[in-house]
């Protein structure tokens, strides 16, 4: 009876609105107030009376095509937002399962640039791929690859990456901002340096690396000419010569890794910031650096830890943020 009860206490709209509230010390009110407009909006009139914990697939499937119909940004962030509500039910012992990381497929890719990039459904045999051709790959080619997919940053900020930004005793690596994407630009350049909080597994290639490359100026110094970095083209050749040709780019790590994390509940707002990708004010910027970085550290050690575990065939899920 009491079972009953609390369950039919626990609607969809209760419990989304406690999630709200609770995320409230975090956000900015803009941010705060979207979130909930776009759930009354859309998901309140259909799913809010029901008990979270009688909520199917299908129902969720069936709100989120009938928004992407009228809005397919909309249905992406909405789909999002619903992943991290029921990760916080599961969290309160409310529902046992977070139903959002089982739609992976529910909605059209939305491709803003056409680069490469496999799914992540596709990352097993990826790494069966780089591991099977360990003994092909010139060992910081290798390293290269695999710090790629562990960091996610772009091409250009690892190849000209410098050891002096590398401090491995605390396991931070940054990037000054006139290496950046946004710090390069002629007018109004973003002078922001970009932190990463290495995961454990980016410290040990690195300090691999660091015993064939730790004398030279350049993490990976080109083969022939020390003084200078990597050719852009390596990394490229490197995933032509694991079969990947066409189907996987440098910057395709980046897109596998935001579309794998969103999808399990990730912040989209944090992931963009680890992609040190461009805040829209002067407001957000400060906002996102200030706020982020221990979301950040947790996010890129969960990702580099589910990596791991799809090497060894003893897959752990990566949480997301009840957040």
């Amino acid at each position: 009876m009491e079972a009953e009860k609390a369950k039919t206490e626990h609607t969809f709209e209760k419990v989304a609105r406690d999630w709200h509230t609770s995320r409230l010390p975090e956000w900015q009110p803009v941010t705060a107030r979207n979130t909930l407009n776009r759930l009354e909006l859309d998901i309140f009139p259909v799913l809010g009376n029901q008990p979270i914990a009688d909520i199917t697939h299908q129902q969720i499937i069936d709100v989120l095509k009938t928004i992407e119909a009228r809005a397919a940004e909309t249905a992406r962030r909405l789909k999002s937002t619903l992943g991290r509500i029921f990760s916080y039910a599961v969290q309160r012992g409310i529902i046992k399962h977070n139903p959002i990381p089982d739609l992976i497929d529910v909605l059209n890719k939305v491709n803003k640039q056409h680069f490469a990039a496999i799914k992540p459904e596709e990352l097993p045999a990826f790494l069966k791929a780089l591991d099977g051709n360990r003994e092909r790959l010139f060992i910081p080619t290798r390293i290269a690859v695999n710090l790629m997919m562990l960091t996610f940053v772009r091409t250009s900020e690892l190849i000209e990456a410098e050891w002096s930004e590398i401090d491995l005793d605390n396991g931070i690596w940054i990037i000054p901002w006139q290496r950046m994407k946004m710090g390069r630009r002629k007018i109004n350049p973003d002078t922001t340096d970009h932190r990463i909080d290495l995961p454990k597994q980016a410290i040990e290639l690195l300090n691999e690396l660091k015993t064939i490359t730790g004398n030279s100026r350049y993490l990976f110094p080109g083969q022939r000419d020390h003084s200078k970095h990597m050719s852009n083209n390596t990394i490229l050749m490197a995933l032509k010569r694991m079969g990947y040709k066409g189907k996987m780019t440098g910057h395709g790590f980046r897109t596998l890794a935001a579309s794998a994390l969103e999808e399990i509940g990730y912040r989209r707002e944090v992931i963009d910031r680890q992609l040190a990708h461009k805040e829209r004010n002067k407001i957000q910027a400060a906002y996102f650096r200030a706020e982020f970085i221990k979301e950040r550290k947790e996010l890129l050690q969960a990702w580099a830890d589910y990596i791991d575990s799809l090497r060894t065939g003893k897959v752990i899920p990566i949480r997301g943020q009840a957040a």
